[in-house]
């Protein structure tokens, strides 16, 4: 099977049309992410661009998928950003994952729909994924797809310098995601009206690897404080106590509790709730004596607090002593004369 793709000439695109933006809004109404850009390509080659979708090609309808490599120093990935446009037709949304590995499922998902994306021209467009835990040094890769439809199809701008990002490069599959390669072309046509419309035939040249124009934000994660215990310090045998529980997380993350009671029982990771959340938990504690309530907090990406301890004296069952005179009244006489009562 061939595997070099071909990609597209713009002829029409201006500085312009080149600098437009159009933002994903968060998905919901939180204080913003506090995140960083980490990863980026934004500088794209002159007129040209990789299609993403349906096209003709070598007189078959092709369906392209692509894909750019990097290798994030974030330990969290929040969102990111492609210089992409649509063709006017473009009725499906396009679907920007992260993968670990380009055959493999995705780590983390968000459709694009149509009217977000600049159509006959390129434009930054942000695309804010729900956060995931990554792994710093390793690679991974943002995938674009869309259906694969008659002229439904995106372009994603792109560069032939194959230096242009050096932690990575772009990749392209064109059997539905079965199969990928690094392997582009560049084109000799240029076409005098909008290729996002109308586009010819490409000239095929030597081996070439590319990186797509994308960015990558993200943020490291910092552990949850160690958390407030509050409660009785003292409870009564067998009877069910309820004690307080609540932690801040600097980062705003959801978080989990594990609770020691000292008496062999525990909590292991209940949650998740907000940070700074107070919950109550109940507990009772079947002997006397001193117990050590130990708990500390997760957060949503195992991110783990220091231990915080509160102390709780179980003192002894009233109950026991009441029984054993009783005993010693019915039972031993000797004891009811020496107290007076016969």
């Amino acid at each position: 099977m061939n595997k070099i793709i071909p990609i597209l000439a713009i002829g029409i695109l201006i500085l312009s049309g080149m600098s437009a933006i159009a933002t994903i809004k968060n998905k919901t109404d939180s204080a913003p992410i506090i995140d960083e850009l980490d990863q980026s390509q934004t500088v794209m080659a002159e007129n040209i661009l990789m299609p993403v979708g349906q096209i003709p090609y070598n007189e078959n309808l092709t369906n392209i998928q692509v894909a750019q490599s990097f290798i994030p120093s974030k330990e969290i990935l929040t969102r990111v950003e492609l210089f992409i446009g649509k063709n006017v037709t473009a009725i499906y949304p396009i679907y920007v994952s992260i993968r670990k590995e380009l055959i493999e499922e995705d780590l983390t998902i968000e459709s694009v729909e149509p009217c977000d994306v600049p159509t006959d021209e390129l434009g930054w467009v942000e695309i804010d994924l729900p956060d995931i835990l990554v792994t710093t040094g390793h690679t991974y890769y943002v995938v674009a797809i869309t259906e694969n439809a008659t002229d439904n199809w995106y372009g994603w701008g792109g560069n032939n310098n194959s230096e242009s990002y050096p932690s990575g490069c772009a990749w392209f599959s064109y059997d539905d995601g079965d199969s990928w390669t690094n392997e582009s072309s560049l084109s000799g046509s240029h076409n005098v009206e909008s290729s996002f419309s109308k586009y010819r035939s490409t000239k095929m040249d030597e081996q070439i690897t590319w990186d797509m124009c994308f960015k990558t934000y993200g943020r490291d994660s910092i552990p949850p404080d160690a958390p407030v215990i509050n409660g009785p310090k003292s409870a009564r045998y067998n009877e069910s106590q309820s004690y307080i529980f609540i932690t801040n997380d600097p980062d705003g993350d959801d978080v989990f509790y594990q609770i020691l009671w000292g008496d062999g029982t525990s909590e292991d990771w209940i949650g998740p709730y907000n940070s700074d959340e107070l919950i109550t938990v109940d507990h009772s504690w079947v002997e006397q004596g001193i117990y050590i309530i130990v708990a500390r907090a997760k957060d949503v990406y195992g991110y783990v607090s220091e231990w915080t301890e509160f102390e709780v004296e179980i003192p002894r069952n009233r109950q026991f002593y009441l029984n054993a005179l009783s005993w010693l009244f019915l039972r031993v006489p000797l004891f009811r004369y020496i107290l007076g009562l016969q």
